[in-house]
């Protein structure tokens, strides 16, 4: 192929690069994302946080030599960083330290049947997201991670679930019964007083007696 002459068909654009002298074919691939949540039981009141990655799987990263380099997947990055986050990936250039992944919308459907946005957020430059969140009310989760899709990747999305239940009541004490334990020196000084008084009363029974 003449290294002037490219081709452009089907939305694919492919050349030959004269830095490594490989043809490329350059084109919006498929993505890949996964979301996970606790698998405990949660409390209600307890925040959570739903996680996951974003992935380029694109044919190209399959290859023997990325597989070894990228045993997790290739990170999805975004349009912004394309340029150089791809001359690193097949062109063994330096990693870009300012990359930025993609955005990944999260959303629940509750135990009322409610679906709703919970918050938004953006992968790094190895692909992980996180997002915490408080859940408002008891019940079973379901949670739905969305990756929308950008100039260079097709949508993804996944799915996962958790659970949270009411804390539960606090006991309190009903017991009104006035039986309450005196210090050990309020105790003592009770029992000394006692025995005072009941020996006041043996004498004066003594003296009476012998009066009489």
């Amino acid at each position: 192929m003449d290294a002037n002459y490219d081709v452009v068909a089907d939305g694919f654009f492919v050349f030959l690069n004269c830095y490594d002298m490989q043809i490329y074919c350059v084109g919006k691939g498929p993505s890949a994302l996964t979301v996970s949540a606790p698998e405990a039981v949660q409390t209600l009141g307890t925040p959570i946080v739903v996680k996951g990655t974003v992935t380029d799987i694109s044919a190209g990263t399959e290859q023997h030599v990325l597989a070894k380099r990228f045993p997790n997947g290739v990170p999805a990055m975004s349009d912004a960083s394309m340029g150089e986050w791809m001359e690193y990936i097949y062109m063994q250039k330096p990693k870009p330290t300012d990359a930025t992944g993609v955005e990944v919308t999260v959303y629940v459907l509750d135990a009322n049947g409610n679906y709703r946005e919970i918050g938004k957020t953006t992968s790094d430059s190895n692909g992980f997201y996180s997002l915490m969140w408080t859940p408002d009310i008891p019940g079973k989760y379901t949670v739905y991670a969305s990756f929308a899709g950008s100039e260079s990747y097709w949508p993804s999305n996944a799915e996962t679930a958790f659970g949270v239940v009411e804390a539960p009541p606090v006991e309190t004490n009903t017991d009104t019964s006035t039986n309450v334990s005196l210090p050990p020196i309020e105790t003592y000084f009770l029992g000394a007083t006692a025995g005072i008084i009941l020996a006041v009363a043996i004498v004066g029974f003594l003296i009476l007696r012998k009066r009489a």
